[in-house]
């Protein structure tokens, strides 16, 4: 079985290579996923007892952070490796997990380059975040004993609708893994649809409702006041942004706006877009240099559009938020984490593509904590009315904040599911 996934997976590789290069999302320890590391490292793995997290990117790489921390604390005996895949969750990862975990890329899932990486962390435990399912590593660990959890999982209506395609393959990488932690009752009724063991799934909630650590509010940036943030925006949904601010600044003149596309590597395209829109447009890096927890900011001129060009500061900024619209629900679809600003209560707009965080979305609409709108029209008329009306602001904000108190505890719930097994 492992031939095949072999082969499927060198299909896969030389495809997203070229895709790597061209993208500019090739990162200086690459090598690591072919199972080329340094002695300094290979050496410090050797020394000390091992527990391996995997998360993909960015989102996978926030929400496992509180759950590294919560194992350090309880089990000190133990080095987390933490594993992670593209280029800004790995620099991300290696600014948030500095001094609490080893981070390393993750394997290309080769059988090889598996049995590499598995001798080299011998890891007592490998947990990964939301469902990544790698069938080579999988079956390595598996047949070196070591136990495989599953936590935060959760499984798309795309990704659903794939994964059935491959069921027959998929089944018996499932039985390899030791428990799955859900975040809803649909994903663990879908991943035993899937083939995992009933009596191994258990529904636990989201950690990301645990894991938005108040002290990241304490950037003390002062950017003026009130202040427009549009988070992890993707193409498209920045143009809409700015054509509603730049009808907004006229009877608004004071607000200022802040746009954080979701890949930073676009920062000079959205730049350029709020030029095109008659804005000038200033760079976050270029306002506030680092260090900028030790640094008080002047912030930009109400005139000017931020664009945020750093990675790990969105969460901060949202602190400072008057407003908050949260991308990848206007244009391409699939949507992105609102839990962020609802922990610091701040009134959240999103576009109708909200798929990917279905569950979350529906915690917050049966409490009538954010406006989703349909439709561009619908955004700017939303937008509209809570930048006219601080009252009702505040109180969307406060009902945001209730259903991150409500929701609490996965972290809790997961961390007793895996200490089994150490």
């Amino acid at each position: 079985m492992s031939i095949l996934f072999d082969l499927i997976f060198l299909l896969y590789t030389l495809l997203y290579i070229p895709y790597l290069l061209l993208t500019k999302r090739w990162h200086r320890d690459y090598g690591q996923r072919f199972g080329v590391f340094s002695a300094e490292l290979i050496t410090g793995l050797s020394r000390s007892r091992n527990i391996w997290v995997h998360a993909v990117s960015v989102g996978e790489v926030m929400a496992v952070e509180g759950l590294v921390r919560r194992m350090r604390e309880r089990w000190p005996g133990y080095t987390v490796v933490c594993s992670v895949t593209t280029k800004t969750g790995y620099e991300l990862a290696r600014q948030r997990l500095k001094g609490t975990a080893l981070v390393i890329a993750s394997p290309l899932d080769f059988s090889f380059i598996a049995l590499r990486f598995a001798r080299l962390i011998k890891p007592k435990l490998y947990i990964a975040a939301e469902t990544e399912i790698w069938p080579n590593l999988f079956g390595r660990l598996h047949k070196d004993g070591v136990p495989i959890a599953i936590v935060n999982g959760r499984i798309s209506d795309r990704s659903f609708g794939r994964y059935r395609m491959i069921k027959a393959l998929l089944k018996p990488v499932l039985r390899q893994v030791s428990v799955f932690a859900m975040q809803s009752d649909l994903d663990a009724l879908r991943i035993k649809e899937l083939g995992a063991e009933a009596g191994k799934v258990f529904t636990v909630g989201n950690i990301k409702f645990d894991d938005v650590q108040q002290e990241n509010a304490g950037m003390n940036l002062s950017i003026r006041q009130p202040l427009w943030i549009a988070g992890s925006t993707h193409p498209g949904e920045e143009a809409i942004v700015l054509d509603l601010f730049k009808k907004l600044k006229p009877a608004y003149p004071s607000w200022q706006l802040v746009i954080a596309p979701r890949h930073v590597e676009r920062a000079d395209e959205v730049m350029r877009l709020a030029a095109e829109s008659g804005f000038k447009a200033v760079k976050f890096s270029e306002l506030f240099p680092p260090p900028l927890f030790s640094k008080e900011g002047v912030g930009g001129s109400c005139d000017e559009v931020i664009v945020v060009d750093t990675i790990g500061h969105l969460r901060g900024l949202y602190a400072s938020a008057s407003l908050v619209f949260v991308g990848k629900s206007l244009c391409v679809g699939g949507g992105q984490n609102v839990i962020e600003p609802a922990f610091f209560a701040k009134p959240i707009i999103v576009g109708p593509m909200m798929e990917n965080f279905r569950d979350i979305l529906g915690c917050f609409k049966a409490e009538n904590a954010l406006m989703q709108v349909n439709n561009t029209q619908e955004f700017e008329s939303a937008v509209k009315e809570l930048v006219r009306d601080q009252s009702k602001r505040e109180e969307l904000g406060q009902r945001a904040r209730a259903v991150i108190d409500k929701h609490h505890g996965a972290g809790a719930r997961t961390l007793h599911l895996i200490e089994q097994w150490l």
